[in-house]
């Protein structure tokens, strides 16, 4: 395309004096009247620029949109954007849409006209053109002739224009109707009789107006169009590259700035551009950012457009934006799923007459709207960005989610924040919305199982924050909508786990375990509770306060944490999980949780008393609970008993055992204790202490005495007595001389208690052989009883188990 010089142009060029000359001669018709309705202009005209500070690039984005809305097939669909610094700076803005109609024209050049249908358009104020007043105070507008018209439109605004008007004003007063107007010299300035100009003069000099300063002053420049001639090179090149409308924008700084202000606010709008920003703008296929030669590339493909079953109107879209750049950080693919449902319109006469009632009190062509699309966006990505409001471009309003939603919202002047207290339209909007999600989430879930799906459920109904700042939550909302429509979100299987869909209330958060010794994986597979899937690992914030919202648990209770401890540990018994009881106890520590891991005080019940995960010397698992005692692996090389722990009778290994030899209790040079150590010490197992274990273990094993030989009670006695002779070993007995003393051994009368013996015949240097002489000279019964009382000797068959140097203890008592 380019810029017709032709006849086109010429009719475009005629049209563009006539609306310059109808508007001074409006500017004269109120000063004759005395109406001044041209300060209104000019005030709101400065109002709005200063409410658009910093949104011109998104409101020339979104004109430039408008323009591709119904092209035809071939055309591009595409928007550029070319900052060029020097010599002077300029922005250009291309669009390869429809070109400027006269109703465009006639729109621009005047304050709040917009034509756009409001049912359609993504702008219909008529404001947004004056943002660009921010950084340039003289836009250009160069339009190629539109197909099946005569007329092209080529002009731009230049503030210089009121001093012209002032001049000509000047003349009026002086000179009289023979004035000429500045921007066609061969009509006159105004169409008056003799009369109006003498009423015109009155009304001066009745109110005292500087004329000049008036027009100076108060008259906007932007309502008098200028012609330009000839045909600029950098203009030309994008509109021969396909483009069929140009803006240019010298960037001079606007009203208040300076050129430099103006560069750099630019600057950091454009780069401010991204995939969010074109993910509904269903017209546009590319978007090209060239500043000074740097050329960014964001392309917007639908990759797939299906209609939702059972959702009426509704379709969903997963859209690919790619961006290049000159660097390999620049090229970059970001997935969307979209969802739009179409509220209204002539299929929908009952919709279309609600919105017709919520929006009749809406200022410009608002009252006109009888059909609205509503749309909601989540990324395909591990962690998304924090979601926002959006009217076709993004506001600075966030939902609070990790979903972007989008509806035609009557928003501020600059579309920065929507107002959902007291405006029925946009709380019409946001229903429509919450419906939108909750079909949606419905449909997820009927779907096969996909990360992506877990991950978007996530993103619609979730609340991470507040909305927009304000105290409330999108997901409070959709909570409330959906007990409205009778389907309460908490009986739905929202939830992905690592076993398929879950209700709120299954659902429980693994803690992190990427450090874990048996690992994740394994813990995940083993675990007693329904694990919310890894792939949400990075919406964890997400995921728990919705579940806290819909009555669920986020952590595992510790029911579920204790059959789960259970279940691996089994495991690591069956040798099912390859790791060493080490390593599982360490990997037990790094998984509890503190309400688990830390002893109970107070007296209150430890919760894990019950369960069995404490591995024993020969493999079986045992609960603090269990009658059986257990006890820590004496140190080897350091005591001398450390080979009896594999010795125990079986008499009593129902109350008694030792750690597995696996456990590390002590590390480093220094020895120090280790954490599993001191996670078991006292509160799971005892250190090895003989007294400990002859109090708690031995004695209360010693059946009532005296026990008769030969009867299975005596083999009981000798077990005991052999294993706890190699349990004292070289022990100093003092401390625990009482419990010794209540030790059975084997008598001449039986097995009696050690107290109450005394040594007999073979022991020798202990004057054993004395006793039977005692005996003799004593009456018979305390003879016999004498005799009863005596040790047997050391070598006597009846002591049972052989243990060498068994008189040792007595020797040494």
């Amino acid at each position: 395309m380019s810029v017709d010089c032709s006849t086109s142009r010429k009719v475009g060029d005629r049209l563009i004096v006539t609306q310059a000359r109808s508007q001074v001669q409006s500017f004269f018709d109120e000063l004759k009247n005395g109406t001044l309705n041209y300060r209104t202009i000019a005030s709101l005209g400065g109002q709005i620029a200063q409410e658009y500070r910093g949104r011109c690039i998104l409101e020339l984005l979104q004109n430039a949109h408008d323009a591709l809305a119904d092209v035809e097939h071939d055309d591009p669909k595409q928007i550029s954007f070319v900052l060029s610094t020097s010599p002077e700076p300029v922005l250009l803005v291309g669009n390869s849409g429809h070109p400027f109609r006269f109703e465009d024209f006639k729109g621009i050049c005047q304050l709040g006209q917009s034509p756009k249908d409001p049912n359609k358009s993504v702008g219909n104020k008529g404001l947004g053109f004056r943002s660009v007043l921010e950084v340039s105070t003289c836009p250009e507008i160069w339009s190629t002739t539109p197909t099946g018209s005569d007329t092209s439109f080529v002009f731009r605004f230049d503030p210089s224009v009121a001093n012209q008007v002032a001049t000509a004003a000047q003349t009026l007063e002086k000179q009289g109707l023979n004035v000429r107007s500045p921007f066609d010299p061969e009509i006159l300035l105004v169409d008056w009789s003799p009369e109006q100009l003498n009423q015109y003069r009155e009304c001066l000099s009745a109110t005292n107006l500087n004329i000049a300063y008036e027009a100076k002053k108060f008259l906007s420049p932007y309502l008098f169009p200028l012609t330009i001639e000839g045909v600029l090179l950098e203009v030309e090149k994008l509109l021969s590259a396909g483009h069929s409308t140009v803006i240019r924008l010298q960037l001079d700084g606007g009203r208040g700035g300076t050129s430099e202000e103006a560069v750099q606010s630019v600057k950091d709008q454009l780069q401010e551009l991204d995939a969010r920003s074109m993910l509904f703008l269903s017209h546009l296929e590319t978007l090209v950012i060239n500043i000074d030669g740097e050329r960014r590339i964001l392309e917007r493909v639908v990759d797939s457009d299906d209609e939702l079953s059972g959702c009426q109107q509704t379709c969903q879209q997963r859209l690919l934006i790619g961006s290049s750049g000159p660097t390999l950080e620049d090229d970059t693919i970001r997935q969307f799923q979209v969802w739009t449902r179409i509220i209204g319109g002539d299929e929908n006469p009952d919709q279309a007459e609600y919105i017709s009632t919520v929006v009749k009190h809406l200022p410009n062509r608002w009252p006109e709207v009888r059909q609205v699309t509503v749309g909601v966006a989540v990324e395909e990505a591990s962690e998304p960005e924090g979601g926002v409001f959006v009217i076709f471009l993004p506001t600075e309003m966030t939902t609070g989610t990790g979903a972007h939603i989008n509806a035609p919202f009557y928003g501020s002047l600059d579309r920065r924040q929507i107002n959902f207290d007291d405006n029925p339209y946009n709380e019409m909007l946001l229903e429509s919305v919450l419906d939108l999600c909750l079909g949606v989430v419905t449909e997820l879930v009927s779907e096969e199982l996909e990360d992506w799906r877990a991950r978007a459920i996530i993103d619609l109904l979730s609340s991470i924050g507040n909305v927009g700042g304000k105290d409330w939550r999108f997901m409070d909302r959709l909570h409330d909508r959906a007990l409205e429509r009778d389907n309460s979100l908490e009986n739905q299987a929202l939830v992905l786990c690592d076993d398929g869909w879950h209700v709120p209330g299954e659902a429980r958060i693994m803690p992190d375990l990427d450090d874990n010794l048996i690992g994740a994986g394994r813990w995940r597979e083993h675990a007693e509770f329904a694990v919310v899937s890894a792939a949400l690992d990075g919406r964890q914030d997400a995921v728990e306060k919705l579940l806290i919202k819909l009555d669920g648990l986020p952590s595992p209770t510790h029911c579920e944490w204790l059959r789960t401890i259970e279940q691996v540990a089994r495991n690591v018994q069956a040798r099912k999980i390859d790791v060493t009881w080490d390593d599982f106890f360490n990997s037990l520590i790094a998984v509890l949780p503190h309400s688990l891991r830390s002893e109970p005080r107070g007296g209150c019940p430890d919760p894990l008393a019950t369960t069995k995960f404490l591995p024993t010397q020969d493999g079986c698992l045992l609960s603090v609970s269990d009658p059986t005692k257990l006890f820590f692996q004496p140190v080897r090389g350091v005591d001398d008993t450390a080979d009896l722990v594999g010795e125990v009778p079986n008499s009593l290994k129902l109350r008694v055992a030792f750690l597995h030899p696996d456990i590390r209790m002590q590390e480093g040079p220094q020895r120090r204790n280790t954490a599993v150590q001191k996670f078991l010490d006292e509160r799971f197992a005892r250190g090895f202490r003989r007294e400990d274990i002859l109090r708690d273990v031995v004695i209360p094993s010693v059946p009532s005495l005296p026990v008769p030989h030969g009867s299975p009670e005596a083999d009981l006695c000798s077990e005991l007595f052999a294993w706890t002779m190699k349990l004292l070993g070289n022990e100093e007995l003092e401390t625990s001389l009482t419990l010794i003393k209540q030790l059975p051994v084997a008598c001449h009368g039986g097995w009696l208690a050690m107290s109450n013996t005394t040594f007999g015949p073979g022991w020798p240097n202990k004057l054993g052989d004395l006793i039977w002489s005692l005996a003799d000279e004593l009456p018979e019964d305390e003879a016999i009883q004498l005799r009863k009382t005596a040790l047997l000797p050391p070598d006597d068959l009846r002591w049972g188990t052989f243990v060498e140097d068994r008189d040792e203890l007595f020797i040494r008592m």
